[in-house]
C-alpha cells in the first residue's frame, strides 16, 4: 500500500470525528490529488478543523525538468485548488514551490482562501521578471513568504505581520508597502540593489509599527564598500526595536561587486544631522570580523541609537571550504584576550551598552 492510499484510509477512518489540526505534506501528482481533497473535505465539513496545512511539492519524477514544468505544476495546483474550494476555505497554511501562476490565480486564491494565515511561495511566479500585487482587505494572512517575484505590492494585506523576501535582484523598491498597519517583522535576503534609485527615506513610511527588520546580505558584497546607507533605514523606521545584519564572506560563494562608485548613485537618502533612533534596542551581526569599517559602523549606530541596550557580533561559521575561521581569524589561544579587547575598544564611552561577542 503506498503513501497515498494509506493517507486516505487514515483520513477516511477518522471522517466521522473532529480532527483540529491537520498537517499534509505530499507531491502534486495528478491520480492522487482528487482523493486528498475529497478525503479532507469529509474531515472540514464537521466545522471543528482549527489549523489545516498543506505543504505541497513539485514531483520532479513525473516531469520533464524544464520550465514548462513549473506551468504544469501551476495548472495542476490551479485545479486542485478549483476541484475542492471547501477544503482551500479551512487552509491555514500553505507551502507551495516551483509554481508558474497566470496573473489572476493568486487573487483567485487569496479571495478563496478567507482563513489563509501563512504563505510561502518558493520558486513561484507569473512569469518572468512577473509582479505580485496582494489587494485583500478581508484577508487574514499574517506572514507571506517569497523570492521569485521582481517586486510583490501590498496594497491591502490589514493583518498581514511578517514579511520574508529572499530575491536575487533587489528591485526598487522589491516591496510595495501600502495598507499594512500591523507589520512590524520584515526579512530581506540576497539583495542586489538595482535602478532605479531606491529612496530610503520614503520606502518604509508606510510601515510604522516596524519592531524588526533583517537584512541578509549573503555573500553578495554590496555592503563591504560601506554600511551606513542602512542607517537611513533606522531613520524611516522610528519605531524599529530589532536590527539584525548578516554579512557572511565565504571564498568559496560565488561573491559579486554590485556596488561600485557609480552604481552608489542608485542608493539615495535624505538624512537630518541631528538624527537620533529612540526606540533601538538590539543590533546583531553575523559574519563580524574586527576591521575598521565594521567597527566604525558599530559605533555609529551606538551614538544614534540613544536606547541601545545590546549588541550581538557572531562571528561566521567555520566552513570546509575556504578554512573560515569562527573566532576573528585567530587559531591562536590569544582569542579570547583579543575578543576582550574589541569588546573594549567598541564600549568605550557607552557603558550602558552590553556588548557580546560569540
Amino acid at each position: 500500500m503506498d503513501v497515498y492510499a494509506e493517507t486516505r484510509r487514515l483520513l477516511a477512518s477518522t471522517s466521522h470525528h473532529a480532527i483540529k489540526v491537520l498537517c499534509l505534506s505530499f507531491y502534486l501528482t495528478d491520480p492522487h490529488l482528487q482523493a486528498i481533497g475529497s478525503a479532507v473535505s469529509s474531515i472540514v465539513e464537521h466545522g471543528d478543523t482549527k489549523l489545516l496545512e498543506f505543504n505541497m511539492m513539485a514531483d520532479w519524477h513525473d516531469l520533464d525538468y524544464k520550465l514548462e514544468a513549473s506551468v504544469q505544476l501551476g495548472q495542476r495546483f490551479m485545479a486542485f485548488f478549483g476541484s475542492c474550494p471547501s477544503v482551500f476555505r479551512w487552509l491555514t497554511s500553505l507551502y507551495i514551490e516551483n509554481l508558474r501562476f497566470n496573473e489572476s490565480d493568486m487573487s483567485s486564491l487569496l479571495d478563496a482562501c478567507d482563513q489563509l494565515r501563512f504563505l510561502s511561495m518558493r520558486s513561484c511566479d507569473c512569469g518572468p521578471r512577473s509582479v505580485l500585487k496582494i489587494d485583500a482587505p478581508r484577508s487574514q494572512l499574517m506572514e507571506l513568504v517569497f523570492n521569485m517575484f521582481i517586486r510583490v505590492e501590498l496594497i491591502q494585506v490589514p493583518k498581514l505581520m511578517h514579511v520574508v523576501c529572499d530575491i536575487l535582484v533587489f528591485e526598487s523598491p522589491a516591496i510595495v508597502f501600502g495598507h499594512v498597519l500591523l507589520l512590524h517583522d520584515i526579512s530581506l535576503s540576497s539583495m542586489i540593489m538595482n535602478q532605479p534609485p531606491l529612496m530610503l527615506s520614503n520606502w518604509l513610511s508606510n510601515v510604522r509599527s516596524l519592531s524588526t527588520l533583517t537584512l541578509d546580505f549573503e555573500n553578495w558584497e554590496i555592503w563591504i564598500h560601506n554600511l551606513e546607507w542602512t542607517l537611513y533605514l533606522l531613520e524611516a523606521a522610528p519605531s524599529l526595536k530589532n536590527f539584525f545584519l548578516k554579512v557572511q564572506r565565504h571564498k568559496c560563494a560565488r561573491v559579486c561587486k554590485v556596488i561600485d562608485d557609480q552604481q552608489r548613485t542608485s542608493l539615495q537618502w535624505k538624512a537630518s544631522s541631528d538624527f537620533r533612533h529612540h526606540s533601538l534596542n538590539l543590533l546583531d551581526i553575523e559574519g563580524f570580523e574586527v576591521e575598521y569599517k565594521l567597527m566604525k559602523y558599530i559605533r555609529h549606530v551606538m551614538k544614534l541609537a540613544e536606547q541601545l541596550k545590546m549588541i550581538c557580533l557572531q562571528h561566521k561559521e567555520p566552513c570546509d571550504g575556504c578554512d573560515a575561521n569562527g573566532r576573528l581569524g585567530f587559531n591562536s589561544s590569544g582569542s579570547e584576550i583579543d575578543t576582550d579587547l574589541t569588546r573594549d575598544i567598541l564600549a568605550q564611552g557607552f557603558s550602558a551598552v552590553e556588548i557580546i561577542i560569540v
